[in-house]
């Protein structure tokens, strides 16, 4: 009986070690493994499972399309401990957490195509180290924008983000993606997005999933991959719901949000 009862003890305590030794820089799976801080409102599901290779990491979620070769989402928390003083890293990089029977993707491939490597989690919202900085730099991390797009609109809505967490101290809750209906691609490989979305959940620094409520604050945009002007480069022009977004991507956001204050959620569209 001691010798059972201690075998019981021992497993409690190694276990939870085990895991907690287990290599927390990048963890490749097909369905999520564990809940995730950058997944707090629920995981991202659409009704076909099968393009969706999820890799987490510390610094996101996401879930990556074999058939696209770009990520359908990435999901994030975005807080004012994010940011620090790591320097822009810079350098683009293939994600070896793929499968080798993944199609390769190199930088390359964007060169000369007249689309910008884009960031889906922006890079300067990942300073607080150089790891956390360069996980940005993986090409699942990335999708085709047009520069115009990368450099104005979708960046202006970034650096409001900047704003929301450093100047006044929020917790976002972020997913972004594209949505992909011509299927048009670079060099046959990557699949350019016809408008790429984002969806930003705010709420005050230090909240999870509880303290959400139908008066929470979401900001959702639908950008057009085009080409923008100084008229037309402020974010807050694309605004939409969640419930659009829903409709054009197949995906379902906000799972573990409480069923009422979810419906009215996705139908409000931010007015600033």
């Amino acid at each position: 009986m001691k010798i059972r009862n201690f075998a019981k003890i021992l497993s409690l305590v190694i276990i939870p070690y085990l895991v907690g030794c287990a290599d927390s820089t990048n963890t490749p799976t097909d369905t999520r493994t564990a809940r995730s801080v950058h997944t707090e409102l629920g995981w991202i599901t659409d009704a076909d499972s099968s393009d969706d290779f999820i890799i987490q990491r510390p610094q996101y979620d996401l879930s990556y399309n074999k058939n696209l070769n770009v990520a359908n989402w990435v999901a994030w928390n975005e807080n004012k401990s994010w940011y620090g003083p790591a320097e822009r890293y810079g350098t683009f990089m293939p994600d070896t957490l793929l499968p080798s029977s993944f199609t390769f993707v190199s930088p390359s491939d964007y060169t000369g195509s007249g689309y910008d490597r884009s960031h889906i989690l922006g890079s300067e919202a990942r300073t607080a180290t150089d790891a956390d900085n360069k996980a940005t730099f993986y090409l699942t991390n990335i999708f085709p924008q047009t520069p115009t797009l990368n450099q104005q609109t979708w960046y202006s809505l970034e650096k409001y983000c900047d704003s929301l967490c450093n100047t006044y101290n929020k917790e976002l809750y972020v997913v972004a993606g594209g949505v992909y209906k011509t299927k048009n691609r670079i060099k046959s490989k990557i699949t350019i997005p016809d408008s790429c979305w984002k969806i930003v959940v705010v709420l005050d620094r230090g909240q999870k999933l509880s303290s959400v409520t139908s008066t929470t604050e979401v900001i959702a945009v639908m950008m057009n991959n085009g080409t923008y002007t100084t008229a037309n480069n402020d974010w807050q022009l694309y605004t939409t719901t969640v419930e659009n977004i829903e409709q054009q991507t197949g995906y379902t956001f906000f799972k573990d949000v409480p069923e009422a204050t979810r419906a009215i959620l996705k139908k409000t569209k931010v007015v600033l």
